[in-house]
C-alpha cells in the first residue's frame, strides 16, 4: 500500500498512527506529497482529483480519501476492534469523539492556512476570530471529561493528541494556560512510541 501524505498533516499522522498501533507500517509506503493552494499537483491530481492528503493507494488499485474512511479501512484490513471499538458499546462514543476533534482539527488546519498563506490584505480576520472560538469550544467541553476509553488506545485519543501537538507546533501551545487537564492527559501519549515515531518538526 502506498500513503500519501504530508508529516506536517494533523490528519496523515492520524492515519500513520494508526497504521502503526495496527502492526501495518511495515506494509505501507509513504509518500511524501505536497499540496498547495493556488499550485495544483498535477501528477497527484491523477491519482484523486480533489489533490486531498492523505491517500492511501490499495494493493488492488483503490485509492482512499479522508482519513477517517482510511483509518476504517486499516481497521477493517486487520479485523481490529480496539482503535474504533468496533462492535463494542465504545464504538460511537469513540467515533463522536473522533468527528468532534477532527473537526476542530479541520478548524486549526484553516486558520493556519488563513494566516500563513493567504495575503495579508485578504485575509478575514472575523472568519479566523470564528475559527479559533470552534477550537477552544471543543476543547472546552474535552478539558471537562478528558477521553477515558478504558485505557485503550482509540482514534479519539490518537486523533486528540495530534491536535493538541498540532496546535503545539503552530500556534505556540497557547492552549496549555486554560486546559490543564487536557496538559496531563497529553502527557504520558506524547510519550507513547507511535507518537513519538511520527513527531513532525514545526
Amino acid at each position: 500500500m502506498k500513503l500519501y501524505s504530508k508529516t506536517l498533516s494533523p490528519f496523515g499522522r492520524t492515519v500513520s498512527i494508526v497504521a502503526l498501533e495496527l502492526g501495518l507500517a511495515e506494509d505501507i509506503e509513504e509518500i511524501d506529497t505536497t499540496v498547495k493552494p493556488t499550485a495544483p499537483n498535477t501528477a497527484f491530481q491523477a491519482l484523486t482529483p480533489m489533490r486531498k492528503i492523505p491517500a492511501l493507494a490499495t494493493d488492488d488499485g483503490l485509492v482512499l480519501t479522508d482519513s477517517p474512511v482510511i483509518v476504517d479501512y486499516l481497521c477493517a484490513r486487520v479485523g481490529d476492534k480496539r482503535v474504533l471499538g468496533r462492535g463494542t458499546p465504545a464504538e460511537w462514543k469513540i467515533r463522536a469523539d473522533y468527528a468532534l476533534t477532527r473537526a476542530a482539527t479541520e478548524c486549526a488546519v484553516a486558520g493556519r492556512y488563513e494566516t500563513a498563506v493567504r495575503p495579508a490584505d485578504k485575509v478575514w480576520d472575523a472568519w479566523v476570530d470564528d475559527l479559533a472560538d470552534k477550537v477552544r469550544a471543543v476543547l472546552a467541553v474535552l478539558e471537562a471529561a478528558p477521553p477515558d476509553h478504558g485505557g485503550a488506545l482509540t482514534v479519539a485519543d490518537i486523533s486528540l493528541g495530534v491536535l493538541l501537538e498540532y496546535l503545539d507546533g503552530r500556534y505556540g501551545g497557547l492552549w496549555r494556560a486554560d486546559h490543564p487537564n487536557l496538559v496531563a492527559w497529553l502527557a504520558p501519549l506524547s510519550a507513547h512510541p507511535s507518537f513519538v515515531a511520527t513527531k513532525p518538526t514545526f
